[in-house]
């Protein structure tokens, strides 16, 4: 009998909700894994046990995508689950996808068409430097973050400044230099592969007072075809990555289509109305696939 293990973490509650009430319709039986509490313990005699706080996971057969930013404890857990539990995503690729400058990394390497990146040290000179080659407007981000928390739009170099002071609060680390894609400013693709297969992607718009185009600060979104060339590159995205499920954010540039970022748990309950496919149960078929 399959036993499905559901993530809950801390940055988005609507989808193991989502997948748990989708698994008691179909009368699945489920493990809820709370991510901030995982832990791995290895005995004198060298067995390897995992616990969050509800005690052992066990006997889990599948699981559903999950993150694993922020809780570098659960990397471990989850390398140990994965060996046994079938995910369509490995522990390696989803840190990849946590990280940003490896997936323009990878993606580079793939031959997959992206915005331009740049990689720098957390200095003003550096990125300052970086913005100059780049030219204004550029966009800066921390390496890691979610739901645009660390991304910042600079104009000149006193904004600039402002900008990477706010971003440094979060601790050292590299950040990221991009050019802002004018033509595409508030407006952006997220496209939901799942068992490798597209199943829906939306147009996001931002509200007039905001540049970044996240549902989660308000913008709208509508259905929205793509042309074949950006069904291959979300598809060419997600296997540079190594991820089965995954969403792919692209920009419609004068240039063509490039991607912008990839997601290996993307939220997908506010897509479920413009998807003909229950996202969720859809999730949940492929963790319980013997």
């Amino acid at each position: 009998m399959s036993l499905i293990g559901v993530t809950r973490n801390p940055y988005e509650r609507t989808v193991p909700e989502r997948i748990l009430a989708a698994a008691a319709e179909r009368g699945l039986a489920v493990r809820l894994i709370d991510l901030p509490t995982v832990r791995t313990e290895v005995s004198a005699a060298g067995t390897i046990a995992v616990f969050d706080q509800s005690g052992p996971i066990t006997g889990i057969t599948g699981l559903t995508p999950f993150l694993l930013y922020g809780f570098p404890a659960a990397v471990h857990g989850y390398r140990i689950l994965t060996q046994t539990a079938r995910s369509q995503n490995t522990v390696d690729g989803v840190l990849r996808a946590d990280d940003k400058a490896t997936t323009a990394l990878l993606l580079a390497s793939a031959g997959v068409p992206q915005v331009p990146t740049e990689v720098v040290p957390q200095s003003l000179d550096e990125v300052t430097a970086a913005a100059k080659r780049i030219g204004y407007p550029v966009v800066v981000k921390r390496t890691h973050g979610a739901q645009g928390r660390w991304v910042r739009r600079a104009t000149d170099p006193e904004t600039l400044a402002t900008a990477l002071a706010e971003l440094a609060v979060e601790g050292p680390g590299a950040i990221v230099v991009q050019p802002e894609v004018v033509e595409s400013r508030g407006r952006s693709i997220r496209a939901l592969v799942t068992g490798g297969r597209l199943l829906v992607a939306t147009e996001r718009v931002a509200p007039p007072s905001e540049w970044k185009s996240n549902v989660s600060r308000g913008a709208r979104q509508r259905r929205t075809d793509l042309t074949e060339a950006e069904r291959s590159l979300v598809h060419r995205a997600a296997e540079a990555l190594e991820l089965r499920h995954a969403g792919v954010d692209l920009l419609r540039t004068n240039a063509g289509p490039v991607v912008l970022e990839v997601n290996a748990c993307p939220a997908f309950t506010s897509m479920q109305p413009y998807c003909e496919v229950d996202i969720a149960a859809e999730v949940l078929r492929i963790a319980a696939s013997d």
